[in-house]
């Protein structure tokens, strides 16, 4: 999400429903900061002029109580509960508009979009987001622009399928972060560009760039990057029934995942891990390995995941006991070998 952004924000998927009061209240909140004498955002008060209020007391504590806001919001979105997200990404706008806090409403208009893209609402989503872009683009500060390039990239490949300008947005992205040495941008950048690499079915490509991904996100002991990449390796090898392959890079996403505590990473490659095991016949393994991943899926709260790994083990069940192939198990494992993998991340 925008704070901490590096969802994946599923990015990994959300219920729609924004009164016409807040759209009100959130398209004057663009128009103060677009319109702001300020175009370098830094952080001033409105009707104070162009006093700038550096560091003070008020600024420091408006900065921090947005960021905490915008930090519970995406706590409730990771565990679906996407309304009370909203409550706090909307209290972030209030208080960034009052206090000209450039750099948390963008953060919270990112968040927002993200919402609305996991409720599958597109032109919201994209309004959303060209929002946060046009704060970002008005920052004088290079981090911010390889930022909007990184979100821009992203959004066009996971929201708009326009694959030629993502892979240039994500190319200047990773460009800029790497003549800065941010090496969280590099990362994001790599990542991101591997995942679309894969999707075009450039695999030589994408194994290239999710690799170096996962190295240097284990370097910088950045444990959700690396697993997202290891994740996605092992999707495409999965997506081309080379699945001992897919099997190895997967057990490796595991281990990267369960170092850092990353639910979001770790539950689905135990369960792509229990299909495959499934489909080699190795039944007791594969529940096993489900089983875990229903643990994690229920410490998340991910309705979706428990109901899809309750449905596995019920067919693994089955397949046990009748000691033969059971179709809900080959319907699974066909319907996941041919996903996306993991969902970009910035």
């Amino acid at each position: 999400m925008g704070e901490s952004t590096g969802m994946t924000r599923r990015v990994k998927p959300w219920v729609a429903v924004v009164a016409v009061c807040a759209a009100f209240v959130i398209l004057g909140g663009v128009w103060f900061v677009v319109s702001s004498h300020r175009a370098d955002r830094e952080f001033s008060r409105p009707g104070h002029g162009h006093e700038l209020v550096h560091h003070s007391k008020a600024w420091t504590r408006a900065n921090g109580l947005c960021r905490r806001l915008n930090m519970v919001g995406n706590g409730y979105a990771s565990r679906g509960m996407y309304d009370s997200a909203l409550t706090c990404y909307r209290e972030v706008l209030r208080i960034s508009q009052e206090e000209g806090l450039g750099d948390r409403m963008a953060a919270a208009y990112t968040n927002i979009s993200y919402v609305f893209d996991d409720w599958r609402m597109p032109e919201s989503a994209r309004f959303y987001m060209h929002a946060a872009m046009a704060l970002d683009q008005l920052s004088k500060k290079p981090g911010k622009v390889m930022n909007s390039l990184l979100e821009q990239g992203t959004y066009r490949f996971s929201v708009l399928g326009d694959y030629d300008s993502a892979a240039v947005l994500l190319g200047k992205a990773l460009a800029e972060s790497r003549s800065r040495g941010d090496t969280t941008g590099e990362v994001g950048a790599l990542c991101n560009l591997g995942i679309l690499q894969g999707t075009l079915k450039h695999y030589d490509s994408a194994k290239v760039l999710l690799e170096s991904c996962a190295a240097k996100s284990h370097m910088h002991k950045d444990a959700t990057t690396e697993a997202s990449a290891l994740n996605n390796i092992a999707m495409m090898y999965l997506r081309r029934d080379r699945t001992s392959e897919a099997k190895q890079w997967l057990i490796k996403a595991i281990d990267a995942a369960h170092a850092g505590d990353i639910i979001g990473e770790e539950a689905p490659a135990l369960f792509h891990l229990g299909l495959i095991r499934a489909d080699a016949g190795d039944y007791e393994l594969a529940q096993a390995s489900v089983e875990q991943a229903l643990k994690l899926y229920e410490r998340a709260g991910d309705q979706d995941g428990i109901g899809r790994c309750r449905d596995c083990l019920d067919a693994l069940i089955e397949a046990q006991r009748w000691k033969h192939r059971n179709k809900v198990l080959d319907s699974l494992f066909e319907e996941y070998k041919h996903q996306s993998g993991s969902n970009p991340g910035t």
